[in-house]
């Protein structure tokens, strides 16, 4: 799937709108989709979620509508429990673990990271760019230190990167920074362009050096990472705040050893690149609708990929949960991407006013999209969702708004390969 320029920054804050779009219902009740089913497992089953964004600070109290963000502590657990249902030999954490790098929001997760861990779940972590400052390198280590640090086969001296051998496979998990120079504190560090994610020339040869191990004892690798290696952001990518620099570089060593897929987040959605031979998954963000993680299937042969829904419900009624949102987690999610929708299109008929059914046939055109969209089906529907009747009604409601062109922009280029792919060792 490849974005038009500053695409990326849109998708990054209408994604984000999606956190508070769990509001009141409509009269419509929508029907919750299905994910599709997980492979038997008859290999390694590795799980990967992304940013967290984990806030004790944030929470319902009872004076307004809560939104999905405010229930970071129970996905946490959730997340967790179902990676662990799922059969998953252990999780991967690619970011922005936390949102805002204050010390008690890491004790609070690592608190439910190590509960993980003793039911059996190893849990494997890396820094994102919410997840540092006030604490520094050193800190997130130790906070960390049982998920990963202490366990590296081999640490960077540079950077917060390691890596960590098992199952026949050498996990590379990137620190690619992001965060604040005030942050940087490891003896190696060089502090070079701090402000920005960056790969230094001390870690781009540390990490070769690891992918040379890896060849010479015949280890696949994974590599993960929580900035993105593939998308074309903008055509001024230093001015994003979303350039990895040298990440084309460290996206060439994985290409010249034969790494096969690069795990990342930090954009808040799910999408796959490919580009030369190398694969990018931007996994799940369990934060935001609707709730999933993304499931590794690791054989001898190939990589396969397949997104899982978080089963709140059964985890809440498993808990003892009393608050009825979690209880029935799915169907308040999907009123409020309808909610999302009504309120979207009412917006923006403001300027560009609609009869009554126009409206109407807007707002069904702009659920019926999303839905396919994080169903992974947009590839296979687009033919028979642009002839609806509120194609058109909805395009000329969102003239002169980003959500005109980001919908085109998705149902013309959206792949197949969000609703699942397998892709061979090389």
């Amino acid at each position: 799937m490849k974005i038009n320029k500053n695409l990326f920054l849109v998708l990054l804050v209408v994604l984000s709108l999606l956190l508070s779009a769990c509001g009141h219902a409509q009269a419509l009740s929508p029907a919750v989709p299905s994910f599709p089913p997980l492979p038997e497992k008859t290999g390694l089953r590795i799980a990967v979620a992304t940013d967290l964004h984990f806030n004790p600070d944030y929470r319902p109290d009872g004076t307004d509508e809560p939104v999905q963000a405010m229930y970071s502590l129970e996905l946490a657990d959730a997340l967790l429990w179902d990676a662990k249902r799922q059969d998953a030999d252990f999780i991967l954490l690619t970011g922005d673990l936390c949102n805002g790098g204050k010390p008690h929001r890491h004790e609070g997760l690592t608190e439910k990271l190590r509960a993980a861990e003793e039911n059996g779940l190893p849990v494997y972590v890396v820094p994102g760019n919410h997840d540092l400052a006030p604490i520094k390198q050193t800190d997130f280590a130790a906070f960390y230190a049982d998920f990963g640090y202490d366990e590296a086969y081999s640490r960077d001296p540079a950077s917060l990167s390691y890596c960590v051998v098992r199952d026949g496979l050498m996990l590379l998990m990137m620190d690619t920074a992001g965060y604040s120079t005030g942050a940087i504190d490891l003896p190696g560090a060089p502090g070079y362009d701090a402000e920005n994610p960056f790969f230094t020339e001390s870690t781009l040869r540390w990490a070769e050096e690891m992918l040379r191990k890896a060849s010479e004892q015949k280890l696949r690798v994974l590599a993960a990472g929580h900035y993105n290696l593939l998308p074309e952001i903008s055509s001024d990518p230093a001015s994003t705040g979303y350039y990895l620099e040298n990440g084309s570089r460290f996206a060439a060593l994985l290409r010249a050893y034969h790494v096969p897929l690069y795990l990342s987040g930090h954009m808040h959605m799910r999408a796959v690149y490919q580009k030369n031979g190398l694969t990018e998954l931007l996994t799940e963000y369990p934060l935001a609708y609707p709730t999933a993680y993304s499931v590794l299937d690791i054989t001898d042969d190939a990589i396969t990929y397949t997104p899982r829904r978080v089963d709140v419900e059964s985890w809440a009624a498993e808990s003892g949960q009393t608050d009825q949102r979690l209880l029935n987690f799915a169907q308040w999610q999907q009123d409020g991407l309808w909610q999302y929708s009504v309120e979207n299109v009412d917006y923006m008929a403001k300027k560009n006013p609609l009869s009554a059914r126009e409206r109407s046939q807007a707002v069904e055109f702009f659920y019926r999209v999303m839905d396919a969209f994080w169903r992974g089906e947009l590839a296979n529907e687009r033919e028979s969702l642009v002839t609806l009747p509120g194609y058109a009604s909805f395009f000329r409601c969102a003239e002169g708004y980003a959500y005109g062109w980001w919908l085109s922009e998705l149902i013309d280029t959206t792949t197949p390969l969000v609703k699942g792919f397998t892709i061979p060792w090389q």
